[in-house]
């Protein structure tokens, strides 16, 4: 696995994970069995992940996520906050949902009102439906290039390049490819916790 920048890339994003896991499911004095209830995620997957021998589907993250109360930014969280942070074009953890989806971690923090930011990627055919987050979360998504269609289930928009949409996160929502496929910028504000 290990020989290319991708691969490097991959065990490192799965070595972080992994320890934030560990310490937030020790700070919160459950077993592996207790947040495997509380995920539905099988105890072999769970000790996968935390042993850093496995790279889970947004889908995957977004249930671990809930269950210990860490948005999926969070998940990854390990590094000092820093006066000059720059990002190169493809670096950052990423997360691919099931359905196609691509999204990579641009930026997030621990400040009691977090923002995180992700790119995404969704090629033609690709959604991912997201559940509510807190009340007080508000999501904007910036169409980058291509088509996108975003917004709460219901009131879904199709954004082209330069368009953007912002709506409240604390419902059931939806990224999407528009005919073609595009590239957005998401910004996630949560409320205080």
């Amino acid at each position: 696995m290990s020989g290319t920048p991708e691969a490097g890339a991959a065990e490192e994003q799965a070595r972080r994970l992994a320890a934030v896991v560990r310490r937030h499911r020790a700070a919160t004095s459950r077993s592996l069995g207790e947040l495997s209830r509380a995920t539905g995620l099988s105890k072999t997957s769970l000790s996968r992940i935390e042993n850093a021998e496995a790279n889970p589907s947004l889908e995957t993250l977004w249930r671990l996520g809930r269950a210990l109360n860490l948005s999926i930014g969070q998940l990854f969280d390990g590094t000092e906050p820093a006066s000059l942070r720059v990002l190169r074009a493809g670096e950052g953890p990423v997360v691919r949902s099931g359905t196609g989806m691509h999204g990579r971690l641009l930026r997030t923090d621990s400040r009691p009102h977090r923002t995180e930011v992700f790119e995404l990627d969704l090629p033609e055919g690709a959604q991912f439906d997201g559940e509510a987050h807190p009340p007080g979360t508000t999501e904007v998504v910036y169409c980058a290039a291509g088509r996108v269609r975003s917004g709460p289930v219901g009131d879904i928009v199709e954004l082209t390049a330069g368009d953007s949409v912002e709506f409240d996160g604390s419902t059931p929502h939806v990224y999407a490819a528009g005919a073609g496929g595009g590239r957005a910028v998401l910004v996630m504000s949560y409320p205080p916790s």
